[in-house]
């Protein structure tokens, strides 16, 4: 018979790396399900997470039908059929392509084969957390330098840059800003920044940007920057639920990348998913047509309420509202409709919203309008 212990023995924590302590785990936007249990709502709309609000494209879903029979196997552990895929829409060559568990995973491979704790790198702040929390994880001394007017200030960036700086990350357009920095504006900071010092460019919401000006980060890796390109089926193609993204750099970058990525790292769903998803390209285009309405329609919305905004390149809006967001965030919740507070995105006085639906742009505007009323 076991004997019950009467005290748990903690000495397994001598175990735990000294990092891990300095770690704030990530809070996702809270999902429908937990909303309605939580307040006994039927109706409740998700405008917090950026993701695609037409869903998935019919292809996708008839594909994942058809390969469901085969979850019994073990996918292609390098996803060789859709790099094949990605290497021929984004004209380089297969060796420059490493897919992963979202774009958040091939950060974390990025972290794992490059940083340490004599490492360096430079952050945009405020900014996504995943560069924060890679680099938190290895150890890594952060450099923050602050977002200027809600744009990256590259020219802050490249002085911060030293010949002790390993890795950069930049993100265009910006999360949670939505801002875009030019073609421009990227030659500058390149020009500038040591030549061994590695770029890690996030492009996760490219497809939404309407600008001429915008920068393709693949182009600076074909001529040869250290530059890595981050993209994801996240966004515009509607696959945040199969984690799928994929980066891309010089084909001796992805090769060091390559040992150190978990085996069998995308699944079966999510590679013949990705598949499908870019012969669609009616289903993206119809995505970016609806988020080019729903932005000017809630431009249009927030300028009659007397809201300040930042215009945005992506499918989502930074809102200034000029008071605690948590407040705001928590009495839409009870609405019914789920937005991000800007607190934890370093705006606590702003929310973002995801460009929804027409119905569902409609119903937060409705909402943001009595919530703001009953707080004056």
């Amino acid at each position: 018979m076991a004997v019950k212990k009467e005290t748990i023995n903690d000495s397994w924590k001598k175990l735990v790396r000294e990092e891990i302590s300095k770690i704030q785990p990530y809070v996702p936007g809270k999902p429908i399900t937990e909303v309605k249990e939580e307040l006994g709502l039927e109706e409740v709309i998700k405008m917090a997470s950026n993701e695609n609000p037409l869903s998935v494209s019919k292809k996708v879903k008839k594909t994942i039908e058809k390969e469901i029979s085969n979850i019994n196997l073990y996918p292609d552990g390098a996803s060789r059929s859709l790099v094949a895929d990605l290497a021929k829409k984004n004209n380089v060559e297969e060796e420059m392509i490493i897919c992963g568990n979202g774009s958040d995973g091939i950060i974390k491979v990025i972290g794992e084969t490059f940083l340490d704790r004599d490492s360096q790198v430079i952050i945009s702040y405020p900014s996504f957390v995943e560069y924060k929390f890679i680099a938190q994880l290895m150890g890594t001394h952060i450099i923050r330098v602050w977002m200027r007017n809600y744009q990256q200030n590259l020219e802050g960036i490249a002085e911060a840059c030293s010949s002790n700086t390993d890795m950069i990350f930049l993100t265009n357009p910006d999360n949670p800003t939505g801002t875009m920095f030019t073609e421009q504006e990227l030659e500058k900071v390149l020009s500038e920044i040591p030549e061994d010092t590695l770029v890690i460019l996030d492009e996760a919401y490219h497809e939404y940007v309407q600008n001429d000006d915008y920068p393709d980060g693949i182009d600076y890796v074909k001529k040869g920057y250290p530059v890595i390109v981050l993209r994801t089926f996240s966004k515009a193609y509607g696959l945040a639920g199969l984690r799928l993204g994929y980066g891309i750099a010089q084909p001796e970058i992805i090769e060091k990348l390559m040992k150190a990525r978990d085996p069998f790292n995308v699944n079966r769903l999510a590679e013949m998913a990705g598949k499908a998803a870019l012969k669609d390209e009616e289903f993206l285009n119809k995505t970016i047509e609806n988020n080019e309405k729903g932005k000017k329609y809630l431009y249009r919305e927030l300028e009659k309420m007397g809201l300040d905004y930042i215009p945005t390149s992506a499918n989502f809006i930074l809102v200034n509202i000029e008071v605690n967001s948590d407040e705001v965030f928590q009495k839409m919740l009870e609405k019914g409709v789920i937005i991000r507070p800007g607190k934890p995105l370093g705006y606590p006085e702003h929310l973002r919203v995801t460009i929804g639906l027409p119905e569902e742009n409609e119903r937060f505007v409705e909402v943001l309008e009595e919530v703001i009323e009953e707080i004056k």
